[in-house]
């Protein structure tokens, strides 16, 4: 297998770790642990939050370890997308940077939210019920409103796809747009500081429930769309290094 070939297999294989993230994180978190259909009320008493913990101890439990093995898949998911929209020049290897720095810190903050809902498993029913409630809060502050270092990422994508021309791109410009989009839908989720009732509540239809929609919807959009480009031949990412070369050739030339 050539080199070329061996880059894409495995731009293809990390692209779908994203949808493979997606679905095991679902499994932990709706089967098992019961998280997010439907999702937690920030009303539900001290006492609530700690009966719900004990009544499912097992369940929260094998959740969070499917849902934490599934957050390292989010990290080749999103260098694969880097990849994808990486360039020659300057600024091309900057903005794959920031991309890699954003999904490094978006995975941490995915492996921690199955933390906070473990740790709140560990003693569960012989602590405080405000302990508990207190970890379990942890937790869902991990899926909301942990959104900068997310969009961040999906700025930079927007960025790295729409700079170029056509004989440029990679990825479809519609692509850009979609991040555009995503890296704004996501930052509602914020708002779950301020309210616990209401669709800015952290069960609320703006806070939760679109935010979410967007994002698992986003992660096998940029899926497919990885896959598609790691079929297309090299060429167009090579065209702007080889034309700087045929110029500093020609320049020499005329030199001499």
């Amino acid at each position: 297998m050539t080199d070329d070939a061996l880059h894409r297999v495995l731009v293809k294989v990390s692209a779908w770790t994203g949808p493979a993230m997606t679905v095991l994180f679902l499994i932990g978190a709706v089967p098992l642990a019961n998280f997010f259909v439907p999702p937690y009320s920030a009303q539900h008493s001290p006492s609530e939050v700690a009966r719900m913990y004990v009544d499912n101890l097992t369940g929260i439990r094998l959740g969070c370890v499917v849902m934490c093995v599934a957050a390292a898949l989010f990290l080749p998911f999103g260098l694969s997308i880097a990849a994808a929209t990486r360039r020659s020049d300057p600024a091309g290897v900057l903005l794959s940077w920031i991309q890699v720095a954003s999904v490094a810190v978006a995975t941490i903050v995915i492996v921690l939210i199955p933390i906070f809902w473990g740790i709140g498993t560990y003693r569960a029913g012989a602590v405080s019920p405000e302990i508990t409630q207190t970890w379990n809060d942890a937790g869902w502050f991990g899926v909301l409103f942990a959104v900068p270092p997310f969009s961040l990422w999906c700025l930079a994508i927007t960025v790295a796809v729409l700079r170029g021309g056509p004989q440029r791109a990679q990825l479809p410009r519609w692509v850009g747009y979609l991040n555009l989009w995503a890296a704004i839908l996501f930052v509602p989720a914020m708002m779950m500081i301020f309210f616990k009732t209401g669709p800015f509540a952290q069960n609320g239809v703006l806070t939760f429930w679109m935010p979410v929609a967007v994002f698992f919807a986003w992660i096998v959009t940029m899926a497919l769309v990885v896959v598609r480009a790691a079929d297309q031949p090299p060429s167009n990412l090579t065209d702007d290094a080889d034309e700087r070369s045929t110029t500093v050739g020609s320049q020499q030339i005329r030199t001499k």
